[in-house]
């Protein structure tokens, strides 16, 4: 086949040409190029050659797991991120402005918002209402989140308005003003007049000593209007249903109609307490001022009082309950056993009124167990006896009293002990009334010294000894120590009971001396000073030998030179007569 002159091989000649010399840069310009030849190229690819890994199949598998898994990170995270942002979008906020604050707290737990309230007063709202929030409606608002309300608090009725013109108002304006200010205590009322026209104003009170020009809502103010001049001829009243009525209705009707009403009461098994059953004047009928009317209202359905003695005692209270009876239970001893009737406060068959209580008796018992005192005091024999005395016991304590070492008022033998006595018994007891005491000699002869006399304190520690009960008088007395007893009730050497008062005269310790240097004083240097007679001088032997020094004071228990009241106890410390040590050495000897 001819190619020559070929236009579509002369063409592909041109672009395979071009395709050398821009692909490979072999051929250049001048230069001889080579023969082409016409050839059709197959689909065919081959397949590069890779390296072998040794396991081609299993890497492969590995390659797409993890490009399976990275694949499905992804799409969760996108999940949530869109969940996320779907959350924090929040809730839209809704007008909550008229809500009561419970409904709005309400919705708030519902929503997870959270609600920050105050109150404040309000003349649009009424209390307990919200007036504003903190967010406006329609806002978005995340859970969790504060809104703040403004709750009602009412009328602020300390707010104070000028004082009206009431007496040139009509009822209708005095209405209209208190109900446009929120007046909360104006109260009016009605009565006749000759000289004021019907609805106009009489006079008024203010009863609130602080007003003065001013009044706050809360102010009591007290109107009457006139009812115009009274009708006293030819005043004509149309009677009403007083049975629709209650009786204290019946009472305001008749008082501003001007009847004369009577009320009379009686029993009804049908009609309730209070119910009028009727009118001695029907109903529309027209009657003139003045005149009198009855009205018969029922007490309810008639109860009669029941015989209690015919019911156990744990019947009846359900018996009086049913019945409308109002009881009360008493329990005291009696000659009946125990739980037995014993009376009741009204008769049987009697008809009860409203108000009534019923008191009903029953027996403790007939039998009291008593129990032994002896040992004990007299008073808790007594006390026992009062308290089942109360309870209608009657018992009756007999105390026969004697000598005895036991402190007073025990109770020594009883006559009944550890047994069951009737009411009414008598017990006989034995009460001691103490050891025998003689009265010491409080008084100590004139002029002698506290080593004689007894003051006051010396009084005390002897009483207590003999378990008698001293009682001080403080009294002055010539000749006398301050603090000396010079006067007792009871002579010294009389017999006493344990436990008997006697009373002691004394004279005011009210004394001051100053202490003198005991030191390398004997007993009688001091006798001889009559220290004795300023101080309860008390001599004790000391265990420091000194010699030359026997006999003598060498320690004192108040310090010489301070004050002290007269008959203060001092106490002084004589040196021994010989040494306590071997041999007699001398302790203050030189070694």
């Amino acid at each position: 086949m001819d190619n020559t002159n070929n236009p579509f091989l002369e063409k592909y000649k041109k672009k395979a040409d071009e395709r050398k010399i821009e692909g490979t840069g072999e051929a250049a310009a001048g230069e001889e190029q080579p023969d082409l030849a016409y050839e059709i190229k197959s689909g065919f690819v081959k397949p590069e050659k890779k390296q072998s890994s040794g396991q081609p199949a299993k890497a492969a598998a590995k390659t797409g797991r993890q490009a399976i898994i990275i694949a499905g990170a992804a799409i969760l995270v996108i999940v949530i991120v869109g969940l996320v942002l779907l959350l924090n979008r929040g809730i839209e906020m809704i007008d909550l402005t008229g809500w009561t604050e419970n409904d709005a707290q309400l919705w708030a737990r519902n929503n997870g918002i959270l609600l920050q309230t105050e109150q404040e007063f309000n003349d649009e709202f009424e209390a307990g209402r919200v007036i504003s929030q903190s967010v406006a409606a329609g806002s978005r608002i995340k859970k969790g989140e504060f809104v703040k309300l403004t709750i009602s608090a009412g009328h602020d009725l300390s707010v104070t308005l000028p004082i009206p013109d009431f007496m040139s108002m009509t009822r209708q304006e005095i209405d209209a003003w208190a109900a446009e200010n929120f007046m909360t205590k104006v109260r009016i009322t009605t009565e006749y007049s000759d000289t004021v026209e019907a609805g106009r104003v009489i006079r008024f009170e203010i009863n609130d000593d602080t007003v003065v020009n001013e009044i706050r809502r809360d102010s009591p103010i007290y109107i009457i209007i006139s009812k115009g001049p009274e009708e006293t001829e030819g005043a004509v009243v149309e009677m009403p249903d007083f049975k629709i009525m209650s009786v204290s209705e019946a009472y305001v009707f008749a008082e501003e109609n001007g009847l004369v009403l009577t009320v009379e009461e009686q029993y009804n098994d049908f009609a309730p307490l209070g119910a009028i059953l009727s009118q001695s004047i029907k109903a529309e009928e027209k009657v003139p001022a003045g005149t009198e009317i009855t009205l018969i209202v029922s007490k309810g359905k008639m109860i009669t009082i029941p015989d209690f003695s015919e019911l156990a005692k744990e019947v009846a209270p359900s018996v009086a309950g049913e019945l409308g009876i109002a009881i009360t239970i008493n329990e005291r001893y009696s000659s009946k056993p125990a739980g037995a009737f014993i009376s009741q406060s009204i008769k049987p068959g009697t008809v009860y009124e409203s108000g009534q209580v019923v008191e009903l008796n029953y027996s403790i018992d007939n039998r009291i167990t008593l129990p032994s005192f002896v040992g004990q005091t007299r008073d808790a024999i007594e006390a026992w006896a009062k308290e089942l005395n109360n309870n209608g016991a009657s018992i009756r304590i007999k105390v026969t009293n004697t000598k005895s070492n036991s402190p007073p008022g025990t109770i020594l033998s009883q006559s009944k002990a550890n047994t069951l006595i009737g009411i009414s018994a008598t017990i006989n007891i034995t009460v001691s009334s103490g050891k025998v005491v003689y009265v010491p000699d409080f008084v100590a002869p004139a002029g002698s010294g506290y080593d004689a006399a007894i003051t006051r304190e010396k009084a005390i520690a002897i009483c207590e000894e003999l378990n008698i009960v001293p009682v001080f008088v403080e009294q002055s007395k010539s000749g006398r120590l301050p603090g000396e007893i010079w006067s007792q009730s009871i002579s010294a050497g009389k017999e006493i009971n344990e436990g008997s008062t006697i009373t002691l005269k004394y004279t005011p310790a009210n004394v001051q001396v100053i202490v003198p240097d005991f030191t390398n004083l004997t007993k009688a240097d001091i006798w001889a000073k009559n220290y004795h007679k300023s101080f309860d001088i008390r001599f004790v032997e000391g265990t420091e030998y000194k010699e030359g020094m026997e006999d003598k004071v060498y320690v004192q228990s108040l310090q010489a030179g301070t004050k002290a009241a007269s008959g203060s106890i001092i106490t002084l410390t004589l040196r021994p007569k010989q040494s306590g040590l071997p041999g007699g050495a001398d302790p203050d000897a030189e070694g």
